[in-house]
């Protein structure tokens, strides 16, 4: 049940009960109008009160709740960050061998390799920016991931 319901209908319980209850208690405690209307407002007060601190209480309970579960999605974005970063370093440290290897070829474009490299470069450190990102928002982390510049590709 959502937090806001939960609440409400936490509230409406004991608003009725307290109604209900109060007003039999205050009806056998009574014996005349002047002792009932202090009862009653007493009985105004405390209810105030009461209803403040139920709600401080179911409040406090869905705010944790709340960060409870902001808290598991920033370790689940971590977590996946990391294991991208893993993965994406892997396929770079792949690709290094590749542009080495080429680099042994005198007829391999020079060009190519350049940007090989210059890519492969700027896809680690966008990668590293990411896995810094320390609050998490959309904004953020377009922000690293549309910062790089692409390089254009040149044939002479």
């Amino acid at each position: 049940m959502k937090p806001h319901w939960r609440i409400s209908l936490a509230y409406l319980g004991f608003g009725i009960f307290w109604i209900v209850a109060t007003d039999q208690f205050i009806k056998f405690l009574a014996k005349d109008s002047e002792v009932l209307t202090v009862f009653q407002t007493m009985k105004g007060g405390l209810f105030v009160l009461l209803s403040a601190a139920l709600i401080f209480v179911l409040t406090k309970l869905a705010w944790r709740q709340q960060v409870m579960a902001e808290e598991e999605r920033l370790a689940v974005f971590r977590k996946t960050v990391e294991s991208a970063h893993h993965i994406l370093l892997n396929y770079l440290n792949q690709m290094q061998l590749v542009s080495i290897e080429a680099e042994r070829h005198r007829d391999f474009d020079r060009e190519t390799l350049r940007i090989a490299r210059e890519v492969t470069s700027e896809a680690a450190a966008s990668l590293q920016k990411l896995a810094e990102i320390e609050t998490v928002t959309i904004e953020k982390i377009d922000s690293v991931v549309h910062a790089t510049k692409r390089p254009r590709f040149r044939r002479s």
